[in-house]
């Protein structure tokens, strides 16, 4: 074990690279007012959603103390003595819903690090040495200030696969760090074999095969979904401990590079693949589709029979009667009617000029209709008498009126309503009543 060897060597590599491009960012937004604006919006945004997440951890979570698992915090306090920090960090607890994870963190100036509840059950019941490294993990990010080196690296987030890069070189570091500082590199190694496989059968899986898939399961998938990851590969975090611990005795696996190539090359074809194809699917899709349209579009103009009339606006047309009715012109009303036009005309909803009487509450004209012999049971095109219209829509003058003249409260429309069903009753005595109350 050597402890000059803790830090990844491509820790501060990729931390410069990626404070290089930061601060072109920086003093590119510092010469536009705009560009400041964006930057401070940004930011506002990022820490008001941090500190809300941090709110509700610290107002729902257990915070471990010496009045709270006392023993947790003692060996917290210990490797933060170990580890050189000033204070010891907040440490909370909260409820995981089956997820295995902890995170080091900042709020309003004070270091957290937060445990799962996953975790933090398998320290009280078998592992409690896991539950050390995992802690030690966490602290090693705080005495690191891996989470401001973050925050000030943030515009390098835009560059492809670097701020993931780097946060993987900081995972390799504070996994040396934690099993350096907890001397336990068995411990170290089920404590990262339990995030892949879960804190029930950890202890059963055969190190030796698992790390060995570093090199069985290459393949430029695996490479790809890891090189976009903020971690690296469990079984390669496991043998960075066995390297660092000086673990001598066991083989130190690569990954297949030919396997890998071959893997980006094939992903790579099927892509162009997919590119090339749904290109194509639009373009053809579009002259198909424009050319539906362009056919849909002329039957409804011919089925409608759409009319444009003075105000600019479009409407399907009605039957002469209806026209007049709707534009509530009485004596065009009584025109047509004594030119023996025929009262029960349904236009293409099938609306007669009762029903658009009736819409428009318009009682003088719905009389002068009744009275003129027009049929008030005639339903639309969704079975939808007068009558049911406007016990449906609460307007109950126009109903009695229309019950009158012979409407029939039984005739049920397309969804089984009535005008009885809608107003809860069963006689007809009993809905005049209740249109009259």
């Amino acid at each position: 074990m050597d402890q000059n060897k803790i830090t990844s060597s491509r820790e501060t590599i990729y931390f410069v690279l990626a404070i290089i491009f930061s601060v072109f960012v920086y003093v590119i937004a510092a010469f536009s007012i705009i560009g400041i604006g964006i930057a401070l919006i940004l930011f506002a945004i990022m820490i008001f959603l941090n500190m809300m997440m941090l709110g509700s951890i610290r107002g729902n979570g257990v915070r471990i103390s010496e009045r709270q698992f006392p023993e947790v915090y003692e060996r917290v306090k210990v490797m933060s003595e170990q580890m050189g920090l000033a204070k010891v960090p907040d440490v909370f607890v909260i409820q995981s819903e089956g997820i295995l994870n902890a995170f080091a963190t900042r709020f309003w100036g004070r270091n957290m690090v937060v445990l799962y509840s996953e975790i933090f059950d398998l320290g009280r019941e078998q592992g409690k040495e896991e539950l050390d490294f995992i802690i030690a993990h966490e602290l090693a990010h705080v005495r690191r200030r891996h989470v401001w080196k973050n925050i000030l690296i943030a515009p390098a987030q835009f560059i492809p696969f670097l701020a993931q890069a780097y946060s993987r070189s900081c995972e390799y570091s504070c996994d040396r760090e934690a099993a350096f500082i907890t001397n336990n590199p068995a411990a170290a190694k089920r404590a990262l074999t339990i995030l892949s496989i879960g804190k029930k059968t950890y202890t059963e899986v055969n190190e030796d095969a698992f790390v060995e898939q570093i090199s069985t399961e290459s393949h430029g998938v695996v490479w790809l979904s890891e090189v976009l990851s903020t971690h690296p590969n469990l079984p390669k975090r496991i043998q960075s401990v066995r390297v660092f611990m000086g673990e001598t005795d066991k083989p130190v696996y690569t990954e297949d590079a030919g396997k890998v190539v071959i893997g980006i090359v094939i992903m790579g074809a099927v892509g162009i693949a997919i590119y090339v194809g749904l290109i194509i699917s639009l373009v053809f899709g579009g002259v198909v589709f424009g050319t539906v349209l362009s056919e849909v579009g002329s039957e409804l103009s011919t089925i409608t029979e759409y009319e444009e009339y003075e105000d600019g606006f479009y409407d399907y047309e009605m039957t002469e009667l209806g026209n007049a009715v709707s534009n509530g012109d009485l004596e065009e009303v009584n025109r047509l009617i004594a030119e023996d036009v025929d009262l029960d005309e349904q236009d293409y909803y099938g609306d007669t000029p009762l029903h658009q009487a009736s819409y428009l509450g318009d009682l003088d004209i719905m009389e002068v209709l009744l009275e003129a012999g027009a049929d008030p049971n005639v339903p639309d095109d969704y079975g939808t008498t007068p009558l049911i219209y406007t016990v449906y829509n609460r307007v109950y003058e126009p109903a009695a009126l229309l019950l009158e003249y012979g409407a029939d409260p039984e005739v049920e429309d397309d969804y089984g309503d009535s005008a009885f069903s809608l107003m809860n009753v069963e006689t007809k005595e009993e809905l005049i009543e209740a249109l009259n109350k």
